[in-house]
């Protein structure tokens, strides 16, 4: 046995080490670096603490669960308890990167200077109430709200307080077509019920792609398909969706509702429907709408849309022989919606009854908290950029208006005059675009923080509620326990959900304004005697007479969602549609109109498809998660069109419309039809975090006030509070920089509503 003394032996680590270092010196010098997600758990570890909440990323409001180690959240996943199948998307993970983000605005702060010039100072909640007070109560009716998020109190609060002026994100964009739903059916139509559907028609919907409810339609079309149902999937852009069909028909940019036009003139016309039940479901008989179609001829089809006159009919064939058969469309964007609605409800009524071939209209319990917008972003940015209106208040909750609009570049400039806009608020996680030129920046609570009741009618037709309840624990154990005002049953229950720092949701928000604005007494005041959201959440389940016979609040905080025992959903072909006729209407909108902007497409001039990827959602544009997978923004275009413009994969091109340009990437592909390019959305940030803006340098500017401060010894022993963005933070797609912004090149181009028209914008693509 060897002996060694204590100098002997460091004297033989040294050596060792020494060793090493010769034998690799890269090693020694300079340690590797280490992955921006090192540290991140991303293991499942189901027996952490687990607790169900929903995310609202989207309209498919998928239930999660939130997995916890002690306070902090661990992991997020579906619900595999859930009625809805237990799938979520991407979006739901970047709920938990949000949730922790060093980047994260924590505290109330105050604009100093000049708007966007990005000097701030930490403020109070009350002060930044009482600002808000005097616009909300003194000048309701020139008061701008705009929301990313649902919020269970904020639609009736507003209502209450007179504020007219409401926005909210996605039904903004989705303007056009929810109106002209709304016209032909009465309401907007909510998502299809695939499950006993033999034929999907796809015209320019790509619900693989993206889209408002992606989750739930994507993964009902996925299984329809498999239970041996045929996608037929007509547009421009092949996409996830064109590859999952059993056939794509490549059409001509701005020729959907022609095509669909088309195809209806065929069925009526070989007598493919049942003649008794579609006089019952439409308001015009089927002869005076064959009338109406008869200029549209296969010939005239094809001449227009490229797709053969033989494959249009041989597909109206198909569609009337393997029912029950949906067409889905996509009128979003376009002044075309009206046409392309009219025209897929004549499909969807050729067997009689649409519901039971999987419409499904947008109706909801009347328990269901309800926000109402009253105008599209596009109409009320547009009315505040040529100085029309006077904005006493713009209030932007997870909202990004100033990114999200076109001429985005113009509408910059407007906000930032405060003769355009008094008093610019932005309540939000992060120092977004808008919340660059706000006046207060207001720190929001992270979805995984909020409370919310979701629910709506399931595809069977019953009552189906998701609670969304904070998944964080905060303040700390100890904190709680030497509180003296917190009661003694809390003690035993354990620490309340409350966001990190001060945030706080819309409603918490303007629960406080109504507090100090308003004397006791009050009727608004009397109406909500709530001290949060929470509690009127709470008193939502316990009063509303089926849920609260299952178990009401206290069975959806232990389960997190609740489907009623009966289909109470109210039938169309029980009560009639909600339009004056009873039935559907499509008098009047069976028409194709070639949009001004392509009806000269050649040459270097292209419509432009938009893309939206599911992995980028609008509410968080600081996400690695998802920016690691889509750090590009290539210009997608014909293989054939790439040829003869000269271009090959990956030269520099340059995009022009009438109000900018933007250089890409040329990406050339087959799946998309030769008139067109495509470009995705939400890339060419210039705020919002060093991943939204891919910066090579961590900033190393931001505020104290915006970061996570532990002062709890017994949870922060060393009290440590992290000053800026470390270099590890740097994205590694950094060199690729942050793309370009479709945004900048969208013109403002009004539907009849006033909502943009962003699906008809011709572009010009060039060598750069």
């Amino acid at each position: 046995m060897i002996v060694w003394s204590r100098r002997e032996f460091l004297s033989a680590g040294t050596a060792g080490a020494a060793g090493l270092a010769m034998e690799n010196k890269s090693r020694v010098l300079r340690a590797p670096e280490k992955p921006w997600n090192q540290g991140t758990g991303r293991v499942m570890r189901k027996f952490r603490d687990p607790i169900p909440t929903a995310c609202a990323g989207c309209a498919s409001q998928c239930p999660l669960v939130a997995y916890r180690d002690g306070e902090r959240v661990v992991q997020v996943a579906p619900n595999a308890g859930a009625s809805t199948g237990g799938k979520t998307c991407a979006r739901a993970f970047q709920s938990l990167e949000s949730l922790y983000d060093p980047e994260r605005v924590l505290r109330p702060l105050r604009r100093v200077g000049r708007r966007g010039e990005g000097k701030w100072e930490p403020v109070s909640w009350e002060d930044a109430l009482d600002r808000l007070a005097g616009a909300l109560v003194e000048t309701p009716d020139t008061a701008y709200v705009d929301a990313g998020r649902p919020d269970p109190l904020a639609g009736a609060l507003l209502d209450r307080l007179g504020v007219g002026r409401r926005l909210e994100h996605e039904t903004s964009r989705r303007w056009a077509a929810r109106e002209a739903q709304r016209a032909v059916y009465g309401l907007p139509l909510a998502r299809p019920d695939l499950r006993r559907v033999n034929t999907v028609l796809l015209v320019g919907a790509r619900p693989l792609d993206g889209g408002p409810e992606f989750t739930g339609v994507a993964r009902d079309l996925v299984r329809a398909r498999a239970a041996g149902a045929q996608v037929i999937a007509v547009g421009s852009f092949e996409g996830a969706t064109g590859s999952l069909a059993d056939q794509w028909l490549p059409s001509r940019p701005g020729t959907d509702s022609l095509v669909l036009l088309g195809l209806a003139r065929v069925l009526l016309s070989q007598g493919w429907y049942d003649a008794e039940g579609f006089r019952r479901a439409v308001a015009s008989p089927p002869e005076a709408i064959l009338q109406r179609l008869l200029p549209y001829t296969a010939d005239l089809v094809e001449a227009a849309s490229g797709i053969p006159a033989l494959q249009l009919v041989q597909v109206a064939q198909r569609f009337a022989e393997r029912g029950p058969s949906l067409c889905l469309v996509d009128g979003a964007g376009s002044e075309q919606a009206e046409a392309l609605e009219a025209a897929a409800a004549v499909l969807n009524c050729l067997a009689g009854d649409p519901e039971a071939a999987g419409v499904r209209l947008e109706r909801a319990p009347a328990w269901v908290p309800r926000f109402e917008p009253q105008m599209p972003r596009a109409r009320a940015v547009k009315d505040i950029l040529a100085g029309n209106e006077r904005a006493s208040l713009y209030l932007a909750y997870r909202a990004n208006p100033v990114y999200w609009s076109p001429r985005s570049d113009s509408v910059r400039r407007a906000f930032a005059d405060e003769g355009r806009v008094e008093l610019l608020v932005a309540l939000d996680t992060h120092l977004t675009e808008t919340a660059e030129l706000a006046d207060l920046v207001l720190p929001a609570a992270a979805d995984l923080e909020l409370w919310n009741l979701l629910g709506g009618y399931a595809p069977e037709g019953k009552a189906a509620a998701f609670l969304q309840q904070p998944a964080t624990r905060s303040p700390s154990e100890p904190e709680l326990l030497r509180a003296p005002e917190v009661p003694l049953e809390q003690l035993f229950q354990g620490p309340a959900p409350r966001p990190l720092g001060e945030a706080r949701q819309l409603g918490d928000v303007l629960l406080g304004v109504i507090a100090r604005a308003l004397p006791s007494g009050h009727p608004i005041r009397e109406d909500f005697p709530f001290p949060d959201c929470g509690s009127f959440v709470r008193h939502l389940a316990d009063t509303t007479p089926s849920l609260a016979a299952d178990g009401g609040f206290e069975r959806l905080a232990r389960e997190g969602t609740w489907t009623s025992r009966a289909a109470t959903y109210p039938r169309a072909a029980d009560g009639g549609f909600p339009t004056g006729s009873g039935r559907v209407e499509v008098e009047g909108r069976l028409a194709h109109r070639v949009p001004r902007e392509f009806k000269r497409l050649e040459g270097d001039r292209f419509a432009l498809v938009v893309l939206s990827h599911p992995e980028l959602g609008h509410g968080y544009a600081n996400t690695r998660w998802g920016r690691e997978i889509r750090f590009r923004n290539p210009v997608y275009l014909h293989a054939d069109t790439a040829r003869e413009l000269g271009l090959a994969a990956g030269d520099r091109v340059v995009i022009r419309t009438e109000v900018g340009e933007a250089v890409g990437r040329a990406a050339p592909i087959h799946g998309i039809h030769p008139q067109a390019v495509a470009v995705a959305e939400d890339f060419g940030h210039w705020a919002g975090g060093v991943a939204a803006t891919a910066r090579g340098e961590p900033t190393g500017e931001v505020p104290r006030p915006l970061l996570v401060s532990r002062k709890d010894f017994l949870a922060n022993p060393l009290g440590a509070t992290r000053g800026g963005v470390a270099g590890a933070d740097v994205p590694w797609w950094h060199r690729h920089g942050p793309g370009f912004s479709v945004q900048t090149l969208s013109p403002f181009t009004s539907d009849a509503h006033g909502a943009q028209a962003w699906r008809e914008v011709s572009v010009t693509v060039q060598r750069a």
